[in-house]
């Protein structure tokens, strides 16, 4: 392919087949769509699949209405990756280009996607404990037996383990070796298929603790002005209980993570620094503690991605949205003089619900 000018139109369909590649659990999920435009904030009405009741026929039958439900998803993640270029850069082949920046700008989007979805963990009930050191698919087998149990349709269920629990199942002997896996891909390329009713995938994006040796802290909650990074600590599951820096927490589907470590006193931490700052004021909030490796079995329904492109900006001489298969982005130049360099925004807009958590259950440790 000749070099020509890179145009808008050109990264943006080069982003989104990068973008679709590097994606996991967003295309394990229920995806809802609509060409409308949306701004960050916005509120949608995701609809969700009718629930039927069997009945005993006796004399007459019984109407149900076949509608489907809806539930409200608030399009609050909005995430962007913007660099910039050379007029030299913007004239490279596309491949060059996409290998050099788009790849890594859309990978990080990527990651970012699939960790929101990950984070839904907080909204499940539902959890079997993992083996420390198994030698079987009990646990596999035991998170099967729970939908099983909940009445979960046995077509797209779906198992993403964190890579520690991957690999832990996959030195099990029923996986690892071959007389017993009926093949060698587990042994070669640590796949593990299809097991006991679950398609079996790994994210590198499941929640756990980046301690060494995660604090003894299993519950608190958290106070906290918006775009503040420190915050206080109130009731503690114990008195001393601690936090790690690497330990986490979820709160309202972020994933937060604390950068020093903290002791309580009397169930509470005064202040301790987090990664990230917060989106809110928070006082005394519930959150979601993550200090144990987590993966996540689900069904397709229970969880949704619902996505919007994001509408062109007034006055952007130089932009575009593409769209396929529901999800879009939309890429924007902005030049400045001052460096005679170009910037290139790409970003994209969705939101994530919880639809049913009782189709879904987590392994924990």
């Amino acid at each position: 392919m000749a070099n020509t000018l890179l145009t808008p139109d050109i990264i943006a369909r080069e982003a989104l087949v990068v973008l679709e590649n590097n994606l996991v659990m967003a295309n394990l999920v229920h995806r809802d769509y609509s060409a409308e435009f949306a701004q960050v904030g916005d509120t949608v009405m995701v609809r969700k699949p009718p629930a039927f009741v069997a009945h005993n026929f006796t004399d007459a039958i019984i109407t149900q209405d076949a509608t489907e439900g809806s539930v409200a998803v608030r399009l609050d993640r909005h995430r962007d990756v913007s660099f910039t270029v050379t007029s030299k850069e913007l004239t490279l082949d596309i491949s060059d280009f996409s290998e050099q920046l788009i790849q890594p700008a859309m990978r990080a989007v990527a990651q970012a996607i699939d960790q929101d979805l990950l984070n839904e963990v907080a909204n499940v009930s539902a959890s079997v404990t993992a083996t420390a050191s198994p030698t079987n698919l009990a646990d596999i087998a035991s998170l099967s037996k729970t939908l099983d149990l909940a009445k979960v349709p046995l077509d797209t269920r779906r198992l993403v383990l964190h890579p520690t629990h991957k690999y832990r199942y996959a030195l099990t002997d029923n996986l690892s070796k071959v007389a017993y896996a009926g093949n060698g891909q587990t042994l070669r390329n640590a796949e593990l298929g299809r097991v006991y009713t679950l398609d079996t995938y790994m994210d590198q994006n499941a929640p756990d603790t980046l301690a060494t040796t995660a604090g003894s802290a299993t519950s608190y909650r958290v106070t906290g002005s918006k775009d503040g990074k420190t915050i206080g600590l109130s009731s503690l599951s114990g008195a001393s209980a601690t936090v790690k820096a690497g330990d986490g927490f979820i709160l309202e589907g972020r994933l937060y993570r604390f950068t020093e470590d903290g002791t309580g006193n009397s169930s509470a931490i005064a202040e301790i620094a987090i990664d990230m700052p917060l989106l809110s004021d928070y006082t005394a909030a519930e959150v979601y503690a993550v200090r144990q490796t987590h993966s996540l079995a689900f069904h397709k329904n229970a969880l949704a991605l619902v996505t919007r492109p994001l509408s062109l900006p007034l006055g952007a001489a130089k932009a575009a949205i593409i769209n396929d298969r529901g999800m879009g982005v939309r890429v924007v130049y902005q030049y400045n003089s001052n460096n005679k360099k170009d910037t290139i925004s790409l970003d994209i807009l969705y939101g994530i619900k919880t639809l049913d958590a009782s189709m879904a259950v987590k392994l924990i440790g």
